[in-house]
């Protein structure tokens, strides 16, 4: 099941609180935008094209955009916190569409955005936004072999990181290692490491006055032929031509590398 994204950032549209009647049922409806439910008390039932869905006290839950939602049956006069939202999703994405949450470290979050007035700038809105996700994703379990790789990977870019490395910290055999990455990120380590040196590479080509063989070895490339070679295939442009023909205007919006 695929997962919400924090690398291409969610966009936070409007939220309220909600509480159902005695034998209220959830709408019907085909919705164009995401919606983050967090239930307080009760029990809210609804389908998803057709998939029972029960989401009970304690519980957060993600109806992602474009999804048929049915009340066939009542809920259990569910009180929650909804908030609808844009958002990506991908297998390697951040926050699982259902989870459990702490509603004593949830709900002064809630509380902040909810006393948001109508003369409150957007950033406010957003930056709250954040805090809440942010906060459920640190109330998940232990993260998983490959979330230990892929983080050792990307705070580790800089330097030389050889597979046998990478296969100590996942505690797996080689071969292992690699497979295990691959099935969740479509990449090996090694092309997810060189993709994501490219990527920060291309933002200091378009962001600083370095020089391009600066930028080579600053994100972790041991040559410049081989980088350069990488550079040209990935972008279409050498990093000079793509320095003069671009601007800071187009820098790329992941702050990670997305296979």
């Amino acid at each position: 099941m695929d997962n919400l994204s924090f690398e291409r950032m969610p966009q936070y549209c409007f939220s309220a609180n909600r509480q159902f009647e005695p034998g209220e049922c959830h709408m019907h409806r085909l919705y164009k935008l995401s919606v983050l439910l967090l239930i307080r008390k009760g029990v809210l039932r609804f389908t998803e094209d057709g998939v029972p869905v029960e989401v009970g006290e304690g519980e957060y839950y993600i109806q992602k955009a474009g999804l048929m939602q049915e009340g066939p049956i009542p809920s259990d006069s569910p009180n929650y916190y909804f908030i609808h939202f844009k958002g990506h999703y991908c297998k390697a994405g951040a926050l699982p569409i259902r989870g459990k949450f702490d509603i004593d470290k949830i709900q002064p979050i809630i509380e902040k955005l909810d006393r948001l007035g109508r003369a409150a700038e957007r950033i406010e809105y957003e930056c709250l936004f954040y805090t809440l996700l942010c906060a459920l994703k640190k109330q998940l379990p232990q993260k998983t072999v490959t979330e230990r790789l892929r983080t050792h990977i990307l705070e580790n870019f800089a330097r030389d990181i050889s597979l046998d490395e990478l296969s100590r910290v996942a505690l797996l055999s080689k071969n292992q290692t690699i497979n295990v990455f691959k099935d969740t990120y479509g990449v090996t380590p090694h092309k997810y490491l060189v993709n994501f040196r490219l990527q920060k590479a291309s933002e200091l080509v378009l962001a600083t006055n370095m020089s391009i063989n600066e930028i080579c070895f600053a994100v972790g490339f041991s040559e410049y032929s081989g980088f350069y070679k990488a550079f040209l295939k990935k972008y279409g442009a050498s990093p000079q031509d793509y320095r003069n023909n671009r601007t800071s205007d187009n820098l790329p919006n992941a702050t990670y590398y997305i296979p």
